[in-house]
């Protein structure tokens, strides 16, 4: 969609608007609290984070952070207790419509004294995915797919599963000493071109969508403010070596992948492989060992490695008028910013801000296969 086919939806993007809840309490509008900047920064294969800006919460008289409800002193230090939860919805015009951008927990409260001014409080805190990065377990799975553990996983962390379904069934499947958040990674990794992240309660585990086509379009110069793409072969490789060895016939093995193997390798434009060999005159390799199981996961290992660095070949980094629609595993579209660049990109990160200069919407990008 065109962005100027958005303005029915977002009131043609006048007074920006957001709800941030701690608990059960709209801080705005329950709390009458003055938060002058709202931010929430949406990764995958990460957390998302938040930060709240406070102003004019400082009670002079008791020396202390305090708000009023119904007549009912509200100690804003409790409230923001570590692990409070927390809700943030982004948008336009009327709290109802907004879109939630983050369920989360509160990880960090801060401030600052000085001889002028009145303090402001600093909340900040992740998603629920950031739960899964504390803490190390061991478990195994016996016959089963990837995306059975990841169903298990989702379970016991309380949150609900987007889950595709993963080939081969394995025999077993170990967690060794690592976070879940850790070994979430280990199996995204080990089944190419599958991502990970959490929207709300849900943990969304599947291919990434980088094939579809483009949801948004933005032109430089009509709702796209600055984008700053990049061609850089630095990165680039011809051939991946994974070498591991048999914990049951300590029989050492190789997967491989080269140039070729890329999911885009039957398109028209030519890979990241493909023009570091050209400028280089040679096929440049690399070598790591992993803790893999047999050669087709060494395969797949090598292959992911391959095309990430493949991803890597053109990126970029800009910033739209506020646009909750632009979050990460999505497409978008940029043009009018020269022949070279002018196509479609995949969203890597977005991190939404509503403050004083209104809502702004900051993205990364790497070039889309489609």
């Amino acid at each position: 969609m065109k962005l100027e086919e958005f303005g029915g939806t977002y009131g043609d993007f006048y007074v920006p608007s957001f709800v941030a809840k701690v608990g059960d309490q709209d801080l705005v509008r329950e709390l009458f609290l003055t938060v002058t900047r709202v931010e929430v920064g949406m990764k995958q294969k990460a957390p998302a984070d938040f930060s709240l800006t406070i102003a004019s919460a400082f009670d002079w008289a008791k020396r202390d952070f305090v708000a009023m409800r119904d007549e009912e002193e509200i100690d804003l230090i409790e409230l923001f207790a570590f692990g409070a939860p927390v809700e943030i919805m982004m948008g336009y015009g009327n709290a109802s419509p907004l879109t939630s951008m983050l369920k989360g927990i509160v990880t960090r409260v801060g401030t600052g004294f000085s001889e002028s001014g009145t303090p402001e409080l600093t909340i900040g805190g992740f998603d629920k995915l950031h739960p899964l990065t504390i803490g190390k377990e061991t478990h195994h799975w016996e016959k089963v797919r990837d995306s059975d553990v990841v169903r298990d996983i989702a379970s016991k962390n309380n949150l609900d599963a987007d889950v595709s379904r993963t080939d081969p069934e394995r025999p077993r499947v170990d967690q060794n000493e690592q976070s879940d958040f850790g070994f979430l990674k280990t199996l995204a990794e080990r089944n190419q071109g599958v991502t990970f992240y959490v929207r709300g309660d849900q943990l969304h585990f599947a291919p990434s969508r980088k094939k579809e086509t483009a949801k948004v379009q933005l032109h430089w110069g009509g709702g796209l403010s600055s984008f700053s793409p990049t061609a850089n072969i630095a990165r680039q490789i011809t051939a991946v070596e994974v070498c591991g060895t048999s914990a049951e016939t300590g029989k050492a093995f190789v997967g491989r992948a080269e140039r070729g193997d890329e999911s885009d390798s039957e398109n028209s434009r030519e890979s990241g492989s493909g023009r570091i060999a050209k400028a280089l005159g040679r096929s440049p390799v690399m070598r790591i060992r992993a803790a893999v199981r047999n050669e087709d996961e060494a395969k797949a290992r090598a292959r992911a490695i391959l095309e990430e660095r493949g991803q890597d070949l053109v990126t970029g980094d800009g910033e739209c008028v506020g646009l909750p629609d632009i979050v990460p595993d999505m497409n978008v579209e940029i043009l009018q910013v020269g022949r070279a660049f002018s196509k479609s990109y995949y969203v890597t990160e977005a991190t939404h801000t509503i403050d004083s200069s209104g809502y702004r919407t900051r993205f990364q990008v790497e070039e889309m296969l489609v």
